[in-house]
């Protein structure tokens, strides 16, 4: 038993390079996709324009300005005011450079159909380039000249005489952050793009001018640093860590199956059935009186299972003295008693390809008859003490015979319905 003992954990041990290397092969994969993949760094950025409206001088208004929300009539207004403001916050500290521009870009449209007839852009301002790692906040002031784009207005409408037109002056903030040769790895074309914008109605008659502004406020926005290494190193240690304890899974697996002896078989049987069906079974000990029940041999475990869910019986598990075979038990009415066995016996026919001997009331309650075993000195003494008998009687036959006319070698003759131990 001991020499067992120490077979089974020196299996267990078998398993042990295997699942080290089954794990670091995983973890080389799952770590090959995380740093190829990338990791992002989070942003904030917050953008808006301000604007006021300043007048031409008239009777009718006290102040030069007007603050921002209110409708303006189009002949008073002599320029716009604007503040643009962009705050740029990338928590990740590296540098990049940036700069940005002031864009007018004038629009006439047609009032039908929505298609542009005239367009023009103009730049109105462009800021040097700059580097920064601290962050970045842009504060910028421009006069709009809203006379200079209303009159080019009047010139292309009288000139093609149109009218039932949309007309739109929209002055913009264009921000351009780009990468350092330090930081290629790093995308922040994201956040390349116009920030902030006002739009400004243009019209030759003297109707009231609505000004609308736009503005941005990101909280939670990410950039995406690409892996500056080639990490195919990783992914092919993973691979092949993986094969060969696929490999050696493999081989332990055929070891065991080659080196198992039946009685490992039968252990095995049992013990994948105990665990799938605890809860069905109730274990016995010591002998089940069978008395005159008749009993029904199933051929699968799971037939019994069914018997048992039919009947609502108890299902009963009676194991030999020997160890060598289980008896799975179900009494149903009218002394019917199901039975199904696991044996050594069973297991190796089934690997001699052989029939399996049967079983009866007597293996399953362990009340086999003891074999009596005669050596060939006791029957040898036997015969000398029988030849020297003067008178054959009752008392002095063999086996017990009641017949004292019986020949003496007819007596011996019976001997050979005894085994013989060499």
């Amino acid at each position: 038993m001991n020499h067992n003992k120490k077979e089974k954990i020196n299996i267990k041990n078998l398993y042990l390079l295997p699942t080290i290397l089954l794990v670091v092969g995983v973890f080389s994969l799952l770590m090959f996709k995380i740093l190829s993949n990338g990791h992002y760094i989070n942003y904030q950025e917050d953008s808006n324009v301000n604007y006021s409206v300043c007048l031409k001088d008239n009777n009718f208004y006290e102040s030069k300005c007007i603050e921002r929300g209110n409708q303006y009539v189009a002949s008073l207004i002599d320029y716009i005011p604007a503040n643009f403001n962009y705050k740029l916050d990338l928590q990740s500290g590296i540098e990049y450079s940036y700069n940005y521009r002031i864009i007018a870009e004038f629009n006439v449209t047609d009032g039908d159909n929505d298609k542009v007839l005239f367009t023009k852009n103009e730049v109105l301002y462009t800021s040097e380039d700059k580097i920064t790692k601290n962050g970045m906040n842009i504060n910028y002031n421009i006069d709009i000249d809203y006379n200079k784009y209303n009159n080019l207005l009047s010139s292309f409408i009288s000139t093609y005489d149109l009218s039932q037109t949309t007309n739109t002056l929209k002055v913009s903030m264009d921000v351009n952050v780009r990468n350092l040769n330090t930081h290629q790895n790093i995308d922040l074309s994201k956040i390349s793009n116009a920030k902030s914008s006002i739009t400004i109605p243009l019209t030759t008659k003297t109707v009231n001018v609505d000004i609308s502004g736009t503005s941005l406020n990101s909280n939670d926005s990410r950039i995406l640093v690409k892996p500056d290494k080639n990490y195919i190193l990783i992914l092919i240690t993973g691979i092949i860590f993986i094969i060969c304890s696929i490999v050696m899974f493999v081989l332990i697996n055929r070891y065991i199956k080659k080196t198992r002896t039946v009685q490992d078989i039968y252990e095995n049987r049992i013990k994948k059935i105990t665990l799938a069906y605890d809860s069905y079974i109730q274990k016995i000990s010591g002998d089940y009186p069978l008395g005159a029940s008749q009993i029904c041999k199933v051929e699968s475990f799971q037939d019994m299972i069914e018997i048992k869910e039919s009947s609502e019986k108890p299902l009963l598990m009676l194991e030999n003295k020997e160890k060598t075979g289980t008896y799975f038990l179900i009494p149903v009415e009218d002394g019917v008693i199901y039975t199904y066995a696991i044996r050594v016996v069973d297991i190796e026919s089934e690997i001699r390809g052989t029939k399996a001997p049967d079983y009866d009331a007597r293996d399953i309650t362990n009340q086999r008859p003891v074999q009596k075993f005669y050596t060939i000195d006791k029957i040898n003494e036997d015969i000398k003490n029988t030849t020297e008998i003067e008178i054959l009687d009752d008392k002095n036959a063999i086996m017990g015979t009641k017949n004292s006319d019986e020949d003496l070698y007819e007596q011996l003759d019976k001997t050979a319905e005894y085994k013989f131990k060499k």
